[in-house]
């Protein structure tokens, strides 16, 4: 139970490092940019572009005027 649990995490994490890999080598990060990056994400029905903080599993993704400000993780 223990590994299936430490599998599904490592999955999650390296879901998150390949959508900020994705986010970060676009030049422009404004949130609409960013919007288009994560259509294609699983859990982008979820997401409320509407706010000023955007959850991807994992992270946290804070806007300030439409742009990225900052990253950080969730747990």
């Amino acid at each position: 139970m223990a590994l299936t649990h430490m599998k599904e995490g490592y999955s999650d994490t390296e879901s998150d490092l390949e959508t900020i890999i994705q986010i970060v080598g676009q030049t422009d990060q404004t949130k609409q940019e960013i919007e288009n990056v994560l259509k294609d994400h699983r859990l982008y029905e979820y997401m409320d572009f509407r706010t000023d903080t955007i959850e991807i599993e994992r992270l946290t993704l804070i806007f300030e005027n439409d742009y990225l400000k900052r990253i950080e993780k969730q747990w």
